[in-house]
């Protein structure tokens, strides 16, 4: 007798809340496929953190995240080949990000939290995530950005700076 998945739908659909399960293994083996079809695309032809990009980045948290619950003390963070890198010529990566070697300044904009910016960026009204706001919006705060797209740069920045993976 198959295991029940707790949804009457043996495709994993669960309507109440728009959400598909799918395995961590097949998720991945997505995810580089992705990865291998960037590498195919026109350089300059998207820009990071835009398009499908987006998408296949939340993609991937939920493939960290199951790597980590499953190795919990062992996990030695993200897995850096279901990632963008800018040594793909597909992208366009926004100018002294983490990344790029910069340190992002979070910014809070009234009614939608908090946002990391690249250094030194003359213009603070958009954000690592593609997020932006008026000009005189917001204001520089201390601490790591609310905005879970923008913190996973921030972290994956500090990720490729150090070489660990």
């Amino acid at each position: 007798m198959p295991k029940k998945t707790g949804t009457a739908n043996p495709h994993g659909y669960d309507p109440k809340t728009d959400t598909v399960r799918v395995g961590q293994h097949d998720l991945a083996r997505l995810l580089l496929m992705f990865r291998s079809l960037v590498r195919e695309q026109e350089p300059g032809s998207w820009d990071h953190m835009r398009d499908y990009d987006l998408s296949f980045e939340r993609l991937a948290d939920a493939v960290d995240a199951a790597a980590q619950a499953r190795q919990g003390a062992t996990w030695e963070g993200p897995d850096l080949r279901m990632r963008c890198t800018t040594t793909e010529a597909a992208y366009d990566w926004p100018k002294g990000a983490p990344y790029d070697g910069g340190t992002p300044a979070t910014w809070k904009v009234p009614g939608y939290d908090s946002h990391a910016v690249t250094e030194g960026s003359r213009r603070r009204n958009r954000s690592l995530c593609g997020f932006s706001w008026a000009q005189e919006e917001g204001r520089a705060v201390e601490g790591l950005p609310k905005c879970r797209e923008c913190l996973r740069e921030v972290q994956l920045g500090a990720e490729r700076l150090r070489g660990t993976r």
